[in-house]
């Protein structure tokens, strides 16, 4: 398998590199990768993904960029569009519509880690008092995230794995998308009341527009 790259410096062309096997599963259209360019590394987005190249001796895809792909394919439509139209390299309009924290190397879909009540087989164990205090907080919530969980009990991580250790609970990492208004409480828009002249002269306007006739042509 080959992959299509379009890289960061502005050539106007994209590039064929090969798949490792180790990197088959993770690249796709829409994935960021590094890839070798002469003796540089450069950032690239892969733009289609082939069985085969025209081209011999490839090189190989160094790896893939973040968890998950950030360019879908409507975003690597919209990059086309603007290219074409204002007549710049697709590069330049591809990065365009990508924030520039994202572009880095190091930028990547968050992770974050969760902890999760397992059922209990047999009889519950004795607990240490700190550890049965954050053991009370996730069998209520039966679902949190560690750093909420650290928080509330104003414990350690180490202190919930230690629960994690004797079997009571599951500590897993997991992708998450970053959700900017998630904290935000977004009200319903409703119809604008206007005063009793507005509403006068709004309904002039609509009588006035009501009675207009298109001319006829010639």
């Amino acid at each position: 398998m080959i992959a299509r790259v379009s890289l960061e410096i502005a050539l106007r062309k994209e590039f064929d590199y090969s798949i490792p096997p180790e990197l088959a599963g993770q690249v796709d259209v829409g994935s960021r990768v590094q890839v070798p360019f002469g003796a540089r590394k450069i950032l690239g987005v892969v733009t289609a993904v082939a069985e085969e190249s025209g081209h011999a001796n490839l090189k190989p895809i160094l790896k893939v960029i973040g968890a998950q792909t950030l360019v879908t394919p409507k975003v690597l439509k919209l990059a086309r569009w603007i290219g074409e139209y204002y007549c710049c390299a697709p590069e330049t309009a591809l990065k365009s519509v990508l924030p520039e924290a994202v572009r880095k190397e190091d930028a990547g879909w968050r992770e974050r880690l969760f902890v999760r009540a397992l059922p209990v087989n047999g009889e519950f164990p004795k607990l240490p008092k700190r550890q049965q205090d954050v053991w009370n907080i996730i069998e209520e919530r039966q679902e949190i995230l560690l750093s909420e969980l650290v928080e509330l009990a104003a414990t350690t991580a180490a202190t919930v794995r230690k629960l994690e250790d004797r079997g009571l609970v599951s500590i897993t990492s997991e992708v998450s998308e970053r959700d900017p208004y998630a904290r935000e409480t977004i009200l319903a828009t409703q119809p604008l009341v206007v005063n009793p002249a507005q509403a006068v002269a709004l309904e002039k306007i609509k009588e006035a527009m009501d009675g207009q006739k298109p001319e006829a042509r010639s």
